[in-house]
């Protein structure tokens, strides 16, 4: 007996790498496919509406059209951030060959020598044609990306429909109608606990925002809205989220300004994740922040940057997947925080 279950955890670990190593050399295809499963999760319901109201055509397009609006807004907020940083850079430019000046003041004075750095036209040139050259590259690998994704997402929606017969008829011993509950209740899940994070990750970009602006903090807008994308990233991205705007206040207003930021926005940070995030969406949704932390640095290294934003929404959906059958249980409850 003991011998058999030894064997089947041989067989799961096993099995385990196997996927991994598939999911690892299927990169190109697989990571542009995970990106469409989730926002095909988060739009499904508002497809079966409109499908009740609209043709399939019309309910199509809506939801596409809607994405496309989102997407719009988000590019939108980063070219405002970026027209607010622009006039800025000279200023804090002057302000770090301030900083830097005085730095080597005091180690002169002390009989210490700062290295120099010192570069070179030529070798300044050539940076900078590599720097254009590896932007370009960049670009045209997140526009292939972006291509990739949107064909899947239009091919998943048009099929999501009908998976349930295609699954029935695949598995018609009763595992269909298992893996359906399984599906069906992960996602309802899934798109609660982004739903939450989005909500709660606005509330905290404004308050962020707000807390900056209120002491004088320049680019309050900006901090605002990395705070916003940084919180989908528990624990560890409420702690980055907080560095850029207490540097920028030490730096310019000086360190009781540095301080009242850093208390602010920390006494933020805990009360949003420690007392609104778990009442509204539970326990069991909760990742140990050594855990979230695994999962970027795992599915980093699986799918590269693409891998590290998609971590935690796939360790979630493992997690709750894990949940609903009794023999996968044990991972659900090792991976999350709370009960499952």
């Amino acid at each position: 007996m003991q011998s058999g279950k030894t064997t089947q955890i041989l067989m799961a670990i096993i099995a385990t790498i196997l996927v991994v190593a598939a999911l690892k050399a299927t990169r190109p295809i697989s990571m542009p496919l995970a990106f469409a499963f989730f926002i095909v999760v988060l739009v499904h319901p508002l497809q079966r509406w409109l499908e009740g109201h609209f043709p399939r055509w019309l309910s199509l397009i809506l939801v596409l059209l809607l994405l496309l609006g989102i997407l719009g807004i988000a590019g939108g907020a980063i070219s405002l951030s970026a027209e607010i940083i622009e006039p800025k850079v000279p200023e804090y430019l002057d302000r770090l060959q301030q900083i830097v000046a005085t730095a080597k003041t005091w180690a002169s004075d002390r009989g210490l020598q700062l290295p120099q750095f010192t570069s070179q036209a030529n070798g300044a040139s050539n940076k900078l044609a590599r720097q254009a050259i590896g932007g370009i590259q960049t670009f045209l690998s997140a526009l292939s990306l972006f291509v990739l994704v949107a064909s899947l997402l239009v091919l998943l929606l048009i099929e999501v429909s009908q998976y349930r017969h295609k699954v029935q008829k695949a598995f018609p011993t009763g595992t269909g109608d298992r893996l359906i509950n399984a599906v069906g209740n992960t996602s309802a899940k899934l798109r609660r606990y982004l739903l939450v994070m989005t909500l709660t990750s606005f509330l905290t970009g404004v308050l962020t925002s707000i807390w900056c602006f209120v002491l004088g903090v320049d680019l309050a807008f900006v901090w605002g809205l990395i705070a916003f994308v940084l919180n989908y990233i528990p624990t560890i991205g409420s702690i980055i989220a907080v560095i850029p705007p207490v540097l920028v206040a030490l730096l310019f207003d000086g360190v009781s300004r540095a301080i009242a930021t850093l208390v602010g926005l920390a006494v933020l940070q805990v009360v949003m994740g420690n007392f609104v995030d778990p009442r509204v969406q539970g326990k069991s949704l909760q990742l140990s922040p050594f855990i979230a932390l695994v999962s970027i640095v795992f599915w980093g290294w699986v799918w590269g940057i693409p891998g590290a934003i998609l971590g935690v929404p796939m360790t979630i959906s493992i997690i709750l997947f894990c949940q609903e059958f009794k023999v996968t249980r044990g991972v659900a409850i090792f991976l999350g925080e709370g009960k499952s």
